[in-house]
């Protein structure tokens, strides 16, 4: 039996392509997802997917459109509802001047340059300068304060021993202390602060010196003879101040040497006065030992009576020589001066015993101030050498530890550099023949 086979309905040509409608908002990501799933027989709706995801791209912002690789005579619809044949779409580059506005304008050759002042981020040598000597200012200053901390604590450890000890009459411990190296025994001095060069003058007159390892241990006057010492306004001199002057002059006159002889003279005069030399050495040296049991005081010798007492004090001992060095190096005048004084350490109630006990009476109040201040240190000087011109204070009163201070003063007179350092020391042999020697 045959089937009647309509006529009226015809299938589709064989090359007609399926029609695949557009999808509108949707992602080029999610139309490619989607088109992966169905089956084109024409590359024309491949085309028409990446025109699509081209056109997405170059709405969203982009600086440039992109070439759609499409074949030339082909249809490629970019819309739903587009009809019409499409022509091959090209890459859109964007014009000469719009680029041109974009780059960074170049100077002609005619153009005349305009200069901008750039600020330098880097710092100028000067400013450098000033920010590391400001630094070094302060590490120095640091550096000065920790210093002067561990000195205040070593001084105040040393005077709770010594005061200890004092109380307990302990000698050997006191000595065993002074003389250990836990402690200083170099100070740096101030400056010399001499007011009047006539006064260092007739100081100096009288001091038994040594210049360049030759002694000169007779004091004279100008005359030959010895000065009237009742009369200050009398002319004093001695052959070891001749003898310096001469050697001042014969330096100057050397070759290369460009020195005055009057000034290095006067120089050598304030470097030769004992009383200043004396009252530094013992305001560092009462600093560190003197305490509420211990009273620093200087040795009582020839130059602490007046003039006028001197005749009937013969017996007394004279100061150690000055000893000058002089010489000339690379054209400038050096020196060196070398000035021992002697100290003791007294006993406070030693002292009181022997009726001295209204000059001390202030001594613990200024002895224990920390820091010092500058009355304090002028009034405890009034106070020692107020007691050493007593005339309660024998000269049998030996002190209960001897100690030695030794001021040197190095003078550079060309360039003007100095240096003067305090030596202290506990003479063992002064201290272990404790009453056969003073």
């Amino acid at each position: 039996m045959m089937l009647h086979k309509p006529t009226g309905i015809a299938g589709p040509p064989a090359n007609v392509s399926l029609q695949i409608p557009s999808f509108e908002g949707s992602y080029p990501d999610e139309l490619e997802g989607r088109d992966s799933t169905i089956s084109s027989t024409s590359s024309n709706n491949q085309h028409r997917l990446h025109h699509k995801r081209m056109s997405t791209r170059t709405s969203s912002g982009n600086r440039f459109s992109y070439y759609t690789p499409a074949s030339p005579g082909m249809e490629v619809s970019t819309g739903r509802n587009s009809t019409g044949a499409a022509k091959p779409s090209q890459r859109t580059l964007p014009s000469r001047s719009s680029a041109a506005a974009r780059l960074p304008q170049q100077q002609t050759r005619h153009s005349t340059p305009t200069r901008q002042t750039v600020q330098s981020r880097q710092p100028s040598s000067e400013q450098s300068h000033k920010r590391l000597q400001h630094k070094q200012q302060q590490q120095q200053q640091q550096q000065t304060q920790a210093q002067q901390n561990a000195a205040n604590e070593k001084q105040f450890f040393l005077a709770q021993k010594l005061t200890t000890y004092a109380r307990g009459c302990d000698r050997r411990q006191t000595l065993r202390l002074l003389t250990s190296n836990q402690y200083t025994k170099m100070y740096t001095l101030k400056n010399v602060e001499v007011e009047d060069i006539a006064a260092a003058e007739r100081e100096a007159s009288t001091e038994r010196g040594v210049l360049n390892g030759v002694k000169f241990l007779q004091v004279r006057g100008s005359s030959g003879v010895a000065p009237k010492a009742n009369d200050p306004n009398q002319p004093m001199d001695s052959y070891f101040l001749q003898t310096l002057r001469e050697i001042c002059g014969h330096m100057c006159d050397m070759d290369g040497v460009y020195a005055d002889p009057m000034a290095l003279y006067g120089g050598l005069l304030l470097r030769l006065s004992r009383s200043v030399s004396e009252r530094d050495a013992l305001e560092v040296v009462t600093s560190w030992l003197g305490n509420k049991e211990l009273v620093v005081l200087p040795l009582k010798r020839r130059h602490h009576f007046p003039p006028y007492e001197l005749e009937q004090n013969a017996n007394v001992k004279s100061p150690h020589p000055v000893d000058v060095e002089l010489y000339v190096e690379s054209g400038n005048v050096h020196s060196k001066v070398t000035m021992s004084h002697e100290f003791g350490l007294y006993r406070k109630s030693d002292l009181e015993s022997h009726g001295l006990a209204l000059q001390l009476k202030e001594w613990n109040t200024l002895v224990s101030q920390s820091p010092m201040t500058q009355y304090a240190v002028e009034k405890l000087r009034h106070i020692q050498y107020q007691v050493l011109d007593s005339p309660r204070f024998l000269g049998t009163l030996k002190p209960w530890i001897f100690v030695d201070a030794e001021v040197v003063e190095r003078v550079n007179f060309g360039s003007g550099d100095h240096v003067r350092l305090l030596y202290v020391s506990v003479p063992e042999r002064k201290n272990s023949g404790y009453a056969a020697i003073y």
